[in-house]
């Protein structure tokens, strides 16, 4: 049956949650719904979107100061109100644990249900506005989608019975492997900030005396580029650290490395992970972020403590010393492509918004 499915993004520019909701609204409208896309932000649009899904953008612009800011994020709300209620959807489904709230405010008093979820690590330690925001609106959402099982324990002991919670983890967006040579590169995808723990990779990295003929490759901009090029400096590694910057062709570079580090602090859920996973790369991250659903350590990938960078360090010498090794733990990463598959994720999305009331 035909169902209107409306998706609301903070934008359509590079980024966990947009590439999330995108991969979701592209499945929806290819089971036969009808689906259109807001952006609560207007300007770059990374992601793309099926033609026959209906997209909306407000023309407003953010303007510096806190007048400003205040002024953009009412304009937002109001903008959001309007274009639902034109578009008179089923449902509506949005991502983000800033965003969520806006969402919410914007539809009060309306029919609309929405269904909700957060894509930071649980515990992040957000403003008071935001978490007065979540503890006062959150609890008006139709449903609450958590990706990881640490995610719904974590609102069950927070809400008590007040959000109706499904796991869910996110889909595996469609990815090209090309056939080609493994350089001697080890992989690390997303924005070069404190969170995402590229300074814990290059200092691991650093350690290793063997790896001349390896380079590490940073994809990626952020506000820690520059610092992490003055540790590589400092660590004289700087001939063998490369900065992409922000790329397109993530299937690309995953296809020619050899292997995966995810070094983040904080993950709501580890998209590039997966990704990197699915293409068949062996994989190693720190066990304080959410993977128990992911890898078995030393079965499809390995997993370090948190912050013990000489245990990092060791993983990838050893990996790096043992192209057998890689391929082991590589071919059975790529089973997550089946659990994670859109068709199986896209599904369970569906089913939680549109399961008989009790």
């Amino acid at each position: 049956m035909n169902k209107k499915i409306c998706i609301v993004s903070p934008s359509l520019k590079m980024g966990g949650i947009e590439r999330a909701l995108t991969v979701l609204a592209n499945y929806f409208v290819a089971e036969g719904n009808t689906v259109s896309f807001i952006s609560a932000q207007g300007g770059e649009k990374f992601y793309i979107l099926d033609s026959e899904i209906q997209f909306f953008e407000p023309q407003t612009k953010r303007t510096k100061g806190i007048i400003g800011k205040v002024i953009f994020y009412f304009s937002m709300v109001f903008f959001i109100r309007k274009a639902i209620k034109q578009q008179d959807p089923d449902v509506v489904l949005s991502f983000g644990d800033a965003f969520n709230p806006l969402v919410l405010l914007a539809l009060l008093g309306t029919k609309f249900p929405v269904y909700i979820s957060d894509r930071t690590s649980p515990d992040f330690p957000f403003n008071p506005i935001i978490r007065f925001g979540k503890k006062w609106l959150y609890p008006k959402s139709a449903g609450f989608i958590a990706q990881t099982k640490r995610a719904a324990d974590y609102k069950k002991l927070h809400f008590r019975n007040q959000l109706h919670i499904k796991i869910i983890p996110n889909a595996l967006k469609e990815t090209v492997s090309t056939a080609i040579s493994k350089q001697k590169n080890i992989l690390c995808v997303g924005r070069l900030s404190i969170e995402k723990g590229q300074d814990r990779l290059v200092k691991a990295f650093a350690k290793i005396t063997d790896s001349t003929d390896w380079k590490l490759i940073l994809a990626g901009d952020g506000p820690m580029q520059k610092e992490l090029e003055q540790l590589a400096i400092d660590l004289e590694i700087i001939d063998q650290v490369v900065f992409l910057g922000k790329v397109q062709n993530v299937d690309q570079l995953l296809s020619e490395s050899a292997i995966f580090v995810l070094p983040s602090r904080l993950e709501g859920f580890p998209n590039a992970l997966c990704e990197a996973m699915a293409a068949g790369l062996p994989c190693i991250c720190f066990d304080s972020i959410p993977t128990e659903a992911l890898i078995e350590s030393n079965e499809n990938g390995i997993v370090v403590a948190e912050n013990d960078i000489e245990a990092l360090s060791n993983a990838l010498s050893l990996l790096m010393n043992d192209s057998a090794l890689r391929n082991e733990l590589g071919n059975k990463a790529k089973e997550i492509k089946d659990t994670l598959a859109v068709s199986v994720i896209g599904k369970q999305v569906f089913d939680f918004m549109f399961e008989p009331k009790k």
